[in-house]
């Protein structure tokens, strides 16, 4: 993901998002149901899922058309770049 991406995805930090593919690393234990209400709380629970969630095959849904689906890797560059602004809020 490009800079210019990475900076819509962060002016955007406040539109409704989902968040799927987030898998259990604990035995027995069903996959979570991840409950976010917008696309930076999505980052933000992503960067710090390590080690209780598999982020793997992980994908942030924005019901913005603009914002494309952002994978594992996708959130990873966001966290790197804006981590310590999407923390303050």
């Amino acid at each position: 993901m490009d800079r210019p991406a990475m900076a819509s995805v962060y002016r955007m930090r406040h539109a409704p998002a989902t968040v799927s593919g987030v898998r259990s690393t604990g035995q027995g234990q069903a996959d979570p149901v991840i409950r976010v209400n917008s696309l930076g709380e999505a980052i933000r629970f992503l960067a710090n899922a390590f080690p209780n969630y598999d982020i793997s095959t992980a994908a942030v849904d924005c019901g913005d058309p603009s914002i494309p689906r952002l994978d594992s890797l996708d959130v990873k560059a966001v966290w790197r770049e804006y981590g310590e602004q999407l923390t303050r809020e």
